[in-house]
């Protein structure tokens, strides 16, 4: 076609980039329609894409606690822990409060329900960053666990301690008495951040 006849008809040579810019925006406006359901999702959708919730109470204004059962349908074990969302409020800190927490715990097993305190009650053991003292009973056992981190000279004051012996006042070990209110305060003023309730003659179903 002559240039006249291209002039009077008003056509345009093709533009190459303009096909592929083309196909560009119709590449993105797929991608963002077939993303909207991903991010509007149901609870069935949820729940078929990260599994069942998991049970949590707020127990007190601090603490949520997680219930396991056993094959009966009793309660085997709940683990309380630092609560960190409320309607109206997010809370923050690792740890638990250790009045509301000894209040909860006397109200939830109280000391006439726990049965007789057993050897080693109170005992703290340590592993890999990891501690735990068990305030075991005859029918519950509470264990309470934090992390911990050793100090630089943790050496030096072991080898040191080997080289003194123990101090016996220290090593002692206490009377066994009666159940009561007051039986966790060696916890006081521990970092406690799980608190795992457990009772002993209930197996949890697997």
């Amino acid at each position: 076609m002559n240039s006249s006849v291209q002039n009077a008809v008003g056509f345009v040579e093709p533009n190459p980039t303009c096909g592929g810019l083309r196909v560009r925006v119709i590449g993105l406006i797929i991608f963002v329609l077939s993303a909207v359901p991903t991010f509007a999702q149901t609870a069935s959708e949820v729940e078929r894409r990260y599994g069942k919730s998991v049970s949590v109470y707020a127990i007190s204004e601090h603490i949520w606690m997680t219930p396991d059962y056993a094959e009966d349908g009793q309660v085997c074990r709940m683990r309380l822990y630092p609560r960190r969302l409320g309607p109206r409020t997010d809370y923050l800190g690792a740890q638990l409060l250790f009045p509301e927490l000894t209040e909860v715990l006397n109200r939830v097993v109280p000391p006439e329900l726990r049965g007789s305190k057993k050897d080693g009650f109170g005992q703290t053991s340590l592993g890999g960053g990891t501690a735990w003292t068990t305030y075991q009973y005859e029918n519950v056992s509470f264990s309470f666990i934090f992390t911990y981190k050793l100090p630089p000279d943790i050496l030096e004051k072991a080898e040191a301690a080997v080289l003194t012996g123990p101090d016996s006042e220290r090593f002692r070990a206490s009377k066994k008495t009666s159940p009561s209110l007051k039986d966790f305060t060696a916890s006081e003023n521990l970092p406690t951040e799980i608190v795992a309730i457990t009772w002993n003659h209930r197996p949890c179903k697997q």
